[in-house]
């Protein structure tokens, strides 16, 4: 039998949850400004006091939304690595994946909080904090990349980080507006292509012997 201590803080982190849901539907359909704390204690079936009980305000809310996000995005990067995906793989998925629908709800949150941050000093401290990490993770992913050869060592780590960052944020808010975006396979060849410029001179090379040995292989059949 589970400790009452336990079966508190089971209650407690889902009512978290379910404050964060509601509040993540309510910014994204009304906004940050117009979204008031008593309509996501209503869509979460809770009272007001469940909100400031767990949160400090609207934007403590808000910044725990980003955060919860960002986070499971991280987790989902280091599931990907230990199944054995190629850290540029995960870095290019990044920018290309655009149909994934949970992009629908997490794209107005993004642009909500960018755009809260601007006016709202204790939102803009969250996100920029929020930001950080995001970025750290994504450094250390190109890092990664650089290590096992797939990256050039020219590149530096934090510049290809912000680069990621600014690509995803940038479709984040396009896809907020509902502004439709180009042909999902051009954009997807032409991250490929990014991406395979910032191989190292390691990989060209390999990749061109086995080409030119495949040459040499079907001539000498011939």
């Amino acid at each position: 039998m589970a400790e009452p201590d336990s079966l508190s803080r089971q209650s407690g982190d889902l009512i978290r949850d379910r404050l964060i849901e509601a509040a993540v539907q309510e910014f994204g359909e009304r906004g940050y400004d117009r979204a008031r704390v008593q309509d996501i204690a209503r869509r979460a079936g809770l009272s007001t006091g469940a909100i400031y009980g767990n949160f400090r305000n609207k934007a403590d809310l808000l910044a725990e939304a980003v955060d919860r996000g960002l986070a499971a995005a991280a987790r989902k990067m280091g599931e990907a690595l230990d199944r054995g995906a190629a850290s540029t793989d995960l870095l290019e998925m990044i920018t290309t994946d655009l149909s994934d629908p949970r992009r629908r709800t997490w794209a107005p949150l993004v642009s909500e909080a960018l755009a809260a941050a601007r006016r709202d000093d204790e939102v803009a401290r969250r996100v920029h904090a929020a930001l950080r990490k995001a970025e750290t993770k994504l450094t250390d992913l190109v890092e990664l990349a650089q290590r096992d050869g797939s990256l050039t060592d020219e590149v530096d780590g934090a510049a290809c980080a912000r680069l990621v960052l600014c690509v995803s944020l940038g479709v984040d808010v396009l896809t907020a507006l509902n502004y439709e975006g180009p042909d999902r396979k051009a954009w997807t060849a032409l991250m490929h292509r990014l991406f395979a410029g910032l191989a190292s001179a390691t990989v060209h090379t390999v990749t061109a012997a086995r080409h030119s040995a495949g040459g040499l292989s079907r001539r000498s059949s011939g």
